[in-house]
């Protein structure tokens, strides 16, 4: 089995568990989430985290994939969640001798409440030079969601 099938299968059975009713003021439903890749020549990742909650369930998803040519590659994905709060993390690595990539995606939810998510890339080859990294975080709750390039500001889009 992939780990993308294994992946979507995991989601499915955790947004299942997740539907436990909890008492909450608001009813509206809250979604977000964040994803990010980087290619290079020889090595490629994605990752993607998101969930929702409407204030009687919960529930979170992710995905993670990575490629490299004649190098090394790993993914890893995991949920953890009660009938407060859940949260999924995402992870992708691909090396070759020249090239390296990393992306890292997690979301928290909080029933009722809101959704945080957060996305990092990085890559770097052996030409020199520093790496180049990427960040988005997202928060979602009733009233909106804001996109942050997680230091503080709003992304200027």
């Amino acid at each position: 089995m992939t780990s993308l099938r294994r992946t979507a299968l995991m989601s499915a059975a955790l947004a299942a568990l997740a539907t436990a009713p909890v008492a909450s003021a608001q009813d509206r439903p809250v979604s977000g989430g964040t994803a990010g890749s980087v290619q290079g020549e020889g090595v490629g990742v994605s990752t993607s985290s998101g969930g929702a909650t409407d204030g009687s369930s919960i529930g979170v998803t992710g995905t993670a994939d990575a490629t490299a040519i004649d190098g090394t590659a790993r993914t890893d994905t995991r949920a953890r969640l009660n009938e407060r709060r859940a949260t999924q993390r995402s992870s992708a690595y691909a090396r070759t001798d020249e090239e390296m990539a990393r992306a890292r995606s997690r979301t928290t939810v909080r029933n009722g409440e809101e959704v945080r998510s957060r996305t990092t890339t990085m890559y770097r080859d052996r030409d020199g030079g520093p790496p180049v990294r990427t960040r988005e975080c997202t928060v979602s709750t009733p009233e909106g969601t804001v996109t942050t390039d997680c230091r503080g500001g709003p992304n200027a889009s």
